[in-house]
């Protein structure tokens, strides 16, 4: 029977889930057996009838030249279940292979994107869809899409048995417990740089055992669950914290008191090169470009150059809000174990209504940053999104089970007016006070501990001006400066200077890193831009030059980007802008995460030819059940990474060999081959099994 009656349903909740013994509560959003399609599912569009066949949702889908891509079906629901940590479970089967894109919506206008790969199939096939908060949201609707993004002609049927939505749900601690054990198996006991007390191992061991014991308990509740998350968060936060670090890092001050030590000698590190080097950045590097999206493995200076920015950044907005926790996971860790830097900027929306800009703030008379600071009316609504912040970056985990390090970058071109946080729009202290609270929020009661905080204002003009909100030593690690004003023409470029010797000049006095954290031209419409600007200027100025990084916007379209692409007018000046030895990207950083460097000249940087060419290929890709990789270079060690870059199989390739690796125990999915001959973050190859 059809169960309309949510509430109802509610009560009568737990239910045992078939095959697996373990109880969870489960809602069931329908399962069909009526024969009815009822009026709480609607379609938007033409490519998709719905009708009722067999006790199943039958859905005709035909997409066509007419069709538009985001055309959909979506289950509104009567009564909104409150919901924090859950899966979607959609069982289906195929006449053709696609994609399906599930888009659950609450109530407070959050919502998230999670896709699966549907194969064809004559038989019914569970597809699950994790969704991961700090905090309860009431679902709102459910909408589907099937190939969504395009209109490639495709028609098919696709049979959907039952939609349910399981509310107890362990996948955060499951990744937790695996994460732990990874890092127990790299941790090394003793007194040299990166090993850690026997003791401290054995106390995070034990609380491992204990978070295992939650999971295997199939009585656990959801609050049972968390909380033994949250126990062996802090476990491992107190293990890292107790690792020995190098004499090097003796006197180091950062903002995150018990930064982890990867992100303590990334911070020494990247100072230091700092002094030689500019490492290349960009906004949203991977994941979409001019012309294509939805691949976190592409970018458009790869395409162009062969190599990835340095420096990548990502909107945290979507994670502070509960949802993208696992796509924003799998940008940063692709970019981590390749060794490149990621940062996070926040274009937080008014608590209010409207979005982060002040103009379409819908109260005009109103302090938004004094109602988000403790006693203001919507205090509570920004410690949950520090909250989910917290929860997402304590489960950032590399290759080793080790903490991820991130720049964080909120509250920017605060000097500015058009954003509700700007210079005209709350007072100094006001300001001050906001970035007190975050960092203290993130790191004193959350015990985050691989944050570095960035302080970056538009265009000032003296130090005392970039200082008028400055928070505080104890609260800012990166001196950053946001500056688009000038660089749109050469008379400029003078000004830009000004800018940046100031900045190197106080961070440097302060211990600090000084970086141009946001800055281009749209459309780069300067087809010199990049040696005119961001290359020759510098490289002259013995005190601007030693900005640590210097990072562009997105490329969003053929209009708004600020990156090149294959066949911009721009390509031929970038390439001279990358083959330059005083610019840095990613294939030419050293390992900066897990020891302390001594870095007293310029890096040593690949040329073109060199980023390209790898001494590892693989004689197919995808693959089925083996990986035939050919090795043409020396002895090298390799490990076969998922794309969250947990470890999967790892072993020894032979100097000119050829070697047959079984991947039948590898779930479906993308992975990464990272393999490794001496020193450094080692090469990474994509490939993608299809069994």
């Amino acid at each position: 029977m059809k169960l309309r009656n949510l509430i109802l349903f509610l009560f009568f909740s737990v239910i045992l889930t078939g095959g697996s013994g373990a109880y969870s509560n489960v809602i069931v959003v329908d399962d069909f057996n009526n024969n009815v399609v009822g009026p709480e599912w609607q379609i938007e569009g033409t490519t998709f009838a719905l009708s009722a066949q067999d006790e199943a949702l039958r859905v005709l889908y035909v997409r066509n030249a007419s069709s538009w891509e985001w055309d959909q079906f979506h289950y509104s629901f009567a009564s909104q279940p409150v919901l924090r940590q859950y899966q979607i479970v959609v069982r289906l089967k195929s006449t053709i292979a696609t994609e399906l894109a599930v888009k659950p919506v609450n109530a407070d206008g959050s919502s998230d994107w999670l896709t699966a790969d549907i194969p064809q199939s004559a038989d019914y096939l569970d597809f699950t869809f994790s969704v991961q908060s700090a905090n309860e949201k009431n679902l709102q609707v459910i909408y589907f899409y099937f190939d969504a993004g395009t209109t490639a002609p495709r028609n098919g049927e696709i049979f959907i048995d039952q939609i349910t939505i399981h509310t107890t749900y362990t996948g955060l601690l499951s990744l937790a417990v695996e994460n732990a054990g990874i890092l127990l198996d790299h941790a090394v006991d003793g007194n040299a740089e990166g090993n850690f007390p026997a003791a401290a191992i054995d106390a995070f061991s034990a609380a491992r055992s204990a978070a295992q014991l939650t999971l295997a308990n199939q009585q656990s509740t959801q609050e049972e669950i968390d909380q033994a998350l949250f126990l062996l968060n802090e476990a491992n936060g107190t293990l890292e914290s107790a690792r020995v670090l190098s004499p090097l890092l003796n006197g180091l001050t950062l903002a995150c008191t018990h930064a982890s030590f990867e992100t303590r000698n990334m911070y020494y590190n990247l100072r230091q090169i700092a002094r030689y080097n500019t490492l290349f950045g960009m906004q949203d590097a991977t994941g979409y470009g001019v012309g294509w999206s939805g691949n976190n493995y592409r970018s458009d200076v790869e395409d162009v150059c062969g190599a990835l920015p340095a420096v990548c950044s990502w909107s945290v907005k979507d994670v502070a809000k509960g949802t993208g926790f696992d796509d924003l996971r799998e940008r940063i860790l692709y970019i981590y174990n390749k060794g490149g830097i990621n940062t996070l900027e926040w274009h937080i929306d008014n608590p209010y209504g409207g979005d982060f800009y002040w103009e379409n703030n819908p109260y005009p008379d109103s302090n938004v940053v004094r109602s988000i600071l403790p006693g203001g009316v919507n205090h509570l609504n920004y410690r949950n999104q520090l909250d989910n912040i917290a929860l997402f970056m304590r489960n950032l985990k590399g290759s080793r089970g080790e903490s991820v390090p991130v720049i964080f970058r909120p509250w920017h071109e605060h000097n500015g007016d058009w954003f509700w946080w700007g210079n005209a729009h709350c007072s100094i202290d006001e300001y001050k006070t906001l970035w007190a609270f975050t960092v203290n929020y993130l790191v004193q009661d959350k015990n985050v501990n691989n944050l570095l905080f960035a302080y970056s204002p538009d265009r000032f003009y003296t130090k005392v001006s970039y200082l008028q909100k400055y928070p505080g030593d104890n609260y800012i690690d990166i001196f950053g400066h946001d500056n688009y004003g000038d660089v749109s023409s050469p008379s400029g470029i003078t000004s830009l200077l000004s800018h940046l010797r100031n900045l190197v000049e106080m961070a440097e006095e302060r211990g600090k890193i000084p970086a141009l954290t946001e800055t281009g031209l749209e459309g780069i419409t300067n087809q010199t831009w990049f040696t005119q600007f961001m290359l020759n200027p510098l490289k002259q100025d013995a005190v601007a030059k030693r900005i640590a990084y210097q990072a562009v916007w997105r490329n969003a379209n053929s209009s708004h980007h600020y990156a090149p692409y294959p066949g911009h007018a721009v390509v031929p000046d970038f390439m001279v802008f990358y083959n330059d030895p005083f610019t840095t990207f990613i294939t030419d950083l050293p390992d900066i995460y897990h020891q302390a460097l001594t870095i007293s000249s310029p890096l040593s940087v690949n040329g073109p030819e060199n980023a390209r060419e790898s001494r590892i290929t693989l004689a197919s890709n995808p693959v089925n059940d083996q990986l035939n990789v050919i090795n043409h270079g020396p002895r090298a060690q390799y490990q076969i990474l998922s794309i969250q870059g947990k470890l999967m199989l790892s072993g020894m390739l032979n100097a000119e060999s050829e070697s047959f690796i079984s991947v039948l125990n590898c779930p479906r999915g993308t992975y990464l081959l990272k393999t490794t001959s001496g020193k450094g973050p080692g090469s990474f190859i994509k490939f993608v099994i299809q069994h």
